[in-house]
């Protein structure tokens, strides 16, 4: 499906109804239909661009509603698995200046904030800096090298960014699930890695 709805695109892209190919996935069908009689869409698909950005800036809830209880001697190993891998959400702090998650590396670091959301966001790390993410895979394993700590949004003690961790005997907290979106670059954070906590020395 996604082929003939590419050329598509293409088409349209040739008769300036749309700026590029990919844009005609921000299209409905009647409007794709219409973009085909002349319709011009350029500035309907900038506008979904601009939602579709500000709608990903925002993080979910981690849970939603109460979950059911647990009962002693229940056995569900995949939960084990899954809790070990993605890590349980921490209890929210009262308190704004402290962002708990889980402690995935020991040690404690204060350093400067750096929100590294993708690689191509990976020049502004520089040595020492606190290299905050939603998580990390191999490729980016030389930043590793570089920051002095880690803080995650995602994860568990068993996630690549912990295990990395660990490796480079750096502190590292996983599963904050809101550090992206409350962590600004030129902050100033303390990151204990052995009680899960990072704390905002200064908002820079």
């Amino acid at each position: 499906m996604r082929l003939p709805i590419l050329e598509m695109g293409g088409r349209l892209a040739e008769s300036d109804s749309i700026s590029e190919a990919n844009d005609v996935f921000h299209l409905t069908f009647d409007e794709i239909k219409s973009g085909f009689s002349g319709a011009d869409h350029k500035d309907l698909v900038t506008g979904r661009k601009a939602e579709m950005k500000k709608w990903g800036k925002i993080v979910p809830m981690p849970t939603i509603g109460e979950p059911p209880p647990h009962e002693e001697g229940e056995g569900d190993p995949l939960g084990v698995a899954f809790a070990k891998f993605f890590g349980v959400p921490p209890e929210p702090s009262r308190d704004p200046d402290i962002i708990p998650g889980l402690g995935a590396s020991p040690g404690t670091v204060q350093g400067t904030a750096k929100v590294v959301r993708s690689l191509a966001e990976a020049s502004k790390l520089e040595k020492g800096d606190i290299m905050v993410c939603e998580m990390t895979m191999p490729p980016w394993m030389p930043l590793f090298s570089i920051a002095g700590a880690v803080v995650a949004g995602t994860g568990g003690p068993l996630s690549h960014c912990a295990i990395v961790s660990r490796e480079y005997k750096m502190p590292c907290v996983v599963g904050t699930v809101i550090g992206t979106a409350v962590i600004t670059d030129g902050m100033t954070l303390t990151v204990d890695g052995a009680k899960g906590i990072v704390r905002i020395d200064s908002r820079g």
